[in-house]
């Protein structure tokens, strides 16, 4: 069985913002019960950061680390760090560990606002051959961000529904060389959205 941590941003420093922290300490929690099993931390950076910007280390080495200072041995943990995005997230994911390990089983943590796109994302990556359980974590933003995050999900969603209508669930090939050249990956984002992924507020 695989634990599955899913980015949410890093500032230009390196820092993982906080709703990141929760998840990973949620996954050392299913570890700590769960001995045999490894751990997938997921993301490059966003998509959204400037050419001219980017963060000194992946999301997924950050998450590494924290995971690493909180007594999670090197062995058990893997990286995916390719991912700008969450749709690559699932794509890559699959492309460089589940495929490769033959693994069909996972816990994938990301935040409760996260969750719902989440949820079609990797079910129309991955398809009915793969068994997950997804944890959803509260993410302790006040109540005007998480308002206003969970309505840029929900508008989110719908695009990415756009993008993977067309797609048969399991079809992960049907993505390849599509990443960051759609028009969804082109259209312009308000200045928050930026904020919110670079610098995890």
């Amino acid at each position: 069985m695989t634990i599955v941590i899913l980015g949410g941003g890093i500032d230009k420093n390196g820092n993982l913002p906080q709703y990141v922290k929760k998840r990973l300490d949620k996954a050392i929690e299913i570890f700590k019960k769960n001995k045999n099993a490894k751990i997938l931390v997921s993301g490059k950076y966003s998509f959204l950061y400037p050419k001219n910007l980017i963060p000194p280390v992946t999301e997924a080495q950050a998450m590494k680390d924290y995971l690493i200072k909180k007594g999670i041995l090197k062995k058990n943990i893997f990286l995916e760090n390719k991912s700008k995005d969450t749709i690559s997230n699932a794509y890559y994911a699959k492309k460089i560990y589940f495929i490769p390990k033959k693994e069909k089983r996972a816990k994938i943590i990301t935040s409760e606002f996260h969750l719902p796109r989440v949820r079609y994302i990797f079910k129309k990556v991955f398809g009915r051959d793969y068994k997950f359980q997804y944890i959803p974590i509260s993410s302790n933003l006040n109540n005007k961000s998480v308002d206003k995050v969970q309505q840029r999900q929900k508008k989110l969603l719908e695009k990415t529904k756009g993008i993977l209508n067309e797609m048969n669930d399991g079809d992960h090939n049907f993505l390849k060389n599509k990443f960051y050249k759609l028009q969804y990956y082109r259209e312009k984002r308000p200045g928050w959205v930026i904020d919110f992924v670079t610098q995890g507020k």
